[in-house]
């Protein structure tokens, strides 16, 4: 079965050039990426310039290193990657084979049913069920006694609930296969599940740089696991996918954990008073332990999501044959963008 294509979403620029405004106006609800600019970067960047005649060490071990010292491992508990993505492609790729079953609760992160058709593998979707989307646990266990790969998302991407300590418990004992964690969003619920991969010697855990920590232009992110799991993502991971600036800009941000942390607690905040305004709308905002929301709108969801994105404010929609059809999805964003999100919604919601 050949994969489906990642659907990528238009440019700012784009966006910017069909509403007829200038970039600066755009505001993306729809990416799930930090509101704070970045500002401590050019200085943790600056020593990588001189040296960008040179390819990075290919073995990442500054990158490594940071990581295991944040998560209370060893620099061979952690492969490095270009960002989550890539070490969900190279999980595929290392751990399944031709007719390998995989298996995933949905509606989930699209890039899992790709990463397990690309490497010839069959994806097994289990359906969360409406109007909560709750985790199908017992499910998900079910399927997950005869698959040879689990992907579970945690915080959920895009639900934003989170699966239990227990729950993952039950389905790692569940299984033979592998069990891959995709905690992208795991800073916002106080989730490392650093201390359970020398445990479980069948569980990979992937973080990014993208979300808490502000990097999502840096492309950095990195697997926590055994080191026998961690040999053979190595095995097939390109020498050079990180570049030299962005492992500089990690180290650096992976080496700041409090302004990480205040980073959180400030979008979290402002996550809470956004679903407060949002439900003041007659919104159904489901419960979010990330840094988006995401809101029941009902059957003209995608006319209002058309009606925001031509006055600049871009929101997550869905397919029109999926379960989320009716809903639509919001990252948190500054202050000034959430009025004027709620302002545009109080028009077109009438």
């Amino acid at each position: 079965m050949k994969a489906p294509k990642y659907q990528w979403q238009p440019t700012t620029a784009e966006i910017a050039a069909a509403a007829g405004i200038s970039p600066g106006e755009v505001e993306r609800f729809d990416h799930n990426t930090s509101p704070f600019a970045s500002d401590w970067a050019p200085v943790a960047a600056a020593a990588s310039l001189p040296r960008l005649n040179e390819y990075p060490g290919a073995d990442y071990r500054a990158l490594r290193e940071a990581a295991a010292d944040l998560n209370e491992l060893e620099p061979d508990n952690i492969a490095p990657g270009a960002g989550a993505d890539e070490l969900i492609l190279l999980s595929g790729r290392a751990f399944l084979e031709t007719g390998a079953t995989a298996v995933a609760a949905t509606p989930t992160y699209p890039l899992y049913e790709i990463s397990t058709l690309q490497a010839g593998g069959v994806f097994n979707p289990v359906p969360a069920v409406p109007p909560d989307f709750s985790h199908p646990t017992d499910e998900v266990v079910r399927a997950a006694r005869d698959a040879d790969l689990v992907w579970i998302c945690t915080p959920s991407n895009p639900i934003g609930n989170t699966v239990t300590d227990d729950d993952l418990a039950t389905i790692i004992a569940a299984t033979d296969g592998l069990v891959v964690v995709d905690a992208a969003y795991a800073e916002f619920n106080d989730d490392t599940w650093s201390d359970q991969v020398d445990t479980h010697h069948n569980l990979i855990v992937l973080r990014t740089l993208s979300k808490a920590f502000g990097l999502a232009g840096a492309r950095v992110g990195y697997a926590m696991a055994h080191p026998d799991l961690i040999a053979a993502i190595d095995a097939i991971r390109p020498p050079g996918s990180i570049s030299t600036v962005s492992v500089d800009l990690a180290v650096a941000g992976l080496g700041s954990s409090t302004r990480m942390a205040q980073t959180v607690e400030a979008i979290s905040r402002a996550r809470d008073e956004l679903a407060t305004q949002l439900t003041a709308l007659g919104l159904r905002v489901l419960p979010s332990t990330t840094n988006f929301l995401l809101c029941e709108v009902g059957s003209n969801a995608h006319k209002i999501a058309g009606q925001l994105i031509d006055v600049g404010l871009v929101p997550r929609k869905f397919p029109a044959d999926g379960p989320l059809e009716e809903y639509l999805r919001f990252t948190v964003r500054t202050a000034s963008a959430h009025s004027r999100l709620i302002s545009a919604l109080e028009r077109y919601l009438q």
